[in-house]
């Protein structure tokens, strides 16, 4: 069995692993077994990198959440002359790249986060965290949309974030349910083209 020496790719490797089996099987149906023998790393090399499966999954949500702030910090941190247009192609970019992978990462994170939320109360607390900052910077890009006359005025911005942001995980179950990318593309035409438009 091959043993990469760098912790940091041991530690990638089992969280590639996670995720696939995750989008196969779901948390609760997955083993360590199952993603150490993926990953190709001893069994009890597993729980130098993490404590448990609980904090396992929980890393997986984690580590995504950075990579999607660095892909939005990509798209949206340059000066914004049209902030709504700026950000709904910061949405379609992010929303193609997932779509375009073997596993739907975004898919299967947060279906991921709500197996583990129904039973760990550090992955509520982590989760309720993360949402509310993915609220606050959207907000803050929709406020500046606001004062540029392009977004509706009369709902404070952080509410529309918030609602964009349970509209768009409640699209992710339907995504689910349907087999379809269709519920996110719905969503992503009715929020921009009707709902945020001033």
């Amino acid at each position: 069995m091959s043993r990469p020496k760098n912790p940091d790719m041991i530690r990638s490797r089992l969280l590639d692993a996670g995720l696939a089996a995750f989008a196969k099987r779901g948390y609760h149906g997955t083993g360590i077994k199952e993603i150490v023998d993926t990953a190709q790393i001893p069994k009890g090399s597993f729980y130098n990198y993490f404590k448990s499966k609980e904090e396992f999954g929980l890393a997986i949500v984690l580590r995504h959440s950075e990579e999607f702030w660095q892909k939005w910090h990509d798209s949206i941190d340059a000066p914004l002359s049209d902030p709504l247009a700026a950000l709904r192609s910061c949405f379609n970019i992010m929303l193609t790249e997932h779509l375009c992978c073997a596993v739907n990462t975004c898919s299967v994170v947060v279906h991921l986060a709500g197996e583990i939320c129904e039973s760990s109360e550090l992955c509520r607390s982590t989760m309720s965290a993360v949402v509310q900052e993915w609220s606050e910077n959207l907000a803050v890009v929709i406020r500046q949309a606001q004062q540029a006359g392009t977004v509706r005025q009369d709902i404070d911005a952080l509410q529309l974030a918030t609602l964009f942001w349970d509209a768009w995980l409640g699209a992710m179950q339907r995504m689910k349910m349907y087999d379809s990318v269709s519920p996110l593309n719905q969503l992503v035409e009715l929020m921009f083209g009707t709902l945020l438009k001033a």
